[in-house]
């Protein structure tokens, strides 16, 4: 099967979709499809993109844009004019795929532009959570109202998570559904790797991996960390990230006399296992708009107890036991409470973390890859048994 991974975001940034697509990709190599990504260039640079396995996914760049701030978050607004447009135009007239598998189809403006051109079998993903909030209130109605119009022109429909069906009106059509979360190539962490030597010495390390921007809730783990330190407890703060939230995080510290805070700055992907093999304890704590969490997937893979923020994603992942260490997002009390019941008990660390690894192998690329495949087998099913011709016009949004 010829399949395109269309990423609304700069493919070369850290991030959870540009992960997932990646790692999805490369799996549906190795089962022996043709698969290429379709991602727009940010920039000139391309650092930080590295490749899941030796035989790496074509990645065709059509398209450009720029980094925009909304809801304490930074992300990419993307399109294609002018001589990228021809081209853009060119890559689906000339790639033949089967399949575009278009991820947050509804980011703008790039994955609608694809769309609304391609005559191959469309099935997107949807990713996204709105935040709380007059804002998420907004955005959960334009989703409303945009997905009304645009989900019976899909031929399969991708869920991340049981969230998402509050969020797009699908008991409205007739076009396959599925619930398939987002995966990762767990394998990277199936050895255990070697913890950072000078950060293994005795002292409990909580470990934040991610951007720092305040969406992330950076600051609410800091603000926990700082009263872990006031009762003398000895731990220490690892940040591996970085972003626009470093400098103040750095402030708070200093101002507060907090120590044993180390900011580890931009990890590549070769080196993350290093980071969760040198913590004792994985924190999630974002505040809001997370469809699901690979991070937490990862650190569980890594048999590392996590303690996260109770967001509508993070809900998805931790179940049973490890479900009471969910705190109340940007609650930095109810945090710092169930990072002290994980210091306290070293058994009970032992406990999630063992589970956790039984857990996370659900969302292994190898093993949800075919599942995949067996539901863009039934989106083409499903076209076709439809009476639509096989190369049809997809009207999208208007005329070209």
């Amino acid at each position: 099967m010829k399949i395109a991974q269309l990423c609304p975001y700069d493919i070369s940034r850290p991030g959870g979709i540009q992960r997932h697509i990646l790692d999805l990709s490369a799996a549906l190599r190795r089962l022996g499809h043709d698969v290429s990504i379709i991602a727009p260039r940010i920039g000139t640079s391309m650092h930080g993109l590295e490749y899941p396995d030796a035989d790496p996914c074509p990645i065709i760049h059509a398209g450009s844009g720029r980094l925009i701030g909304l809801n304490k978050t930074r992300f990419e607004i993307t399109w294609a004019l002018g001589d990228q447009r021809r081209h853009l135009a060119r890559v689906l007239r000339s790639g033949a795929f089967e399949v575009i598998h278009f991820h947050s189809l509804l980011s703008p403006f790039l994955p609608l532009q694809v769309f609304r051109r391609s005559q191959s079998v469309n099935v997107a993903t949807f990713h996204a959570v709105p935040p709380d909030g007059k804002t998420g209130v907004v955005q959960r109605w334009l989703s409303r109202a945009v997905s009304r119009r645009l989900l019976p022109r899909l031929d399969g429909i991708i869920l991340a998570s049981e969230v998402q069906k509050e969020l797009h009106p699908i008991a409205e059509v007739t076009t396959p559904v599925t619930v398939l979360p987002p995966c990762t190539d767990l394998h990277r962490f199936a050895e255990d790797s070697p913890p950072i030597e000078r950060y293994r010495d005795g002292c409990l390390n909580i470990l934040f991996l991610g951007r720092l921007e305040a969406r992330k809730g950076a600051m609410t783990l800091l603000q926990a960390y700082a009263g872990l330190r006031r009762n003398g407890l000895p731990v220490r703060l690892l940040f591996a990230g970085d972003g626009p939230e470093r400098t103040a995080l750095k402030q708070f510290a200093r101002d507060r006399g907090v120590s044993d805070v180390v900011f580890l700055g931009r990890i590549e992907q070769a080196h993350v296992a290093r980071c969760y093999a040198t913590c004792d304890i994985f924190c999630a704590p974002s505040l809001y708009a997370e469809g699901f969490g690979i991070v937490l997937a990862e650190a569980m893979a890594c048999g590392k107890p996590v303690a996260a923020a109770a967001n509508a994603g993070y809900r998805t992942l931790l179940h049973g036991e490890a479900a009471n260490f969910l705190a109340t997002p940007g609650d930095a009390d109810a945090l710092r409470g169930k990072l002290e019941a994980l210091i306290a008990d070293p058994a009970l660390r032992q406990r999630l973390g063992a589970r956790g690894r039984i857990e996370a192998a659900r969302y292994d690329s190898g093993t949800l890859a075919p599942r995949f495949v067996a539901f863009y087998d039934q989106a083409i099913r499903s076209r076709f048994r439809g009476g639509r011709p096989e190369n049809p016009e997809n009207p999208g949004f208007g005329a070209r």
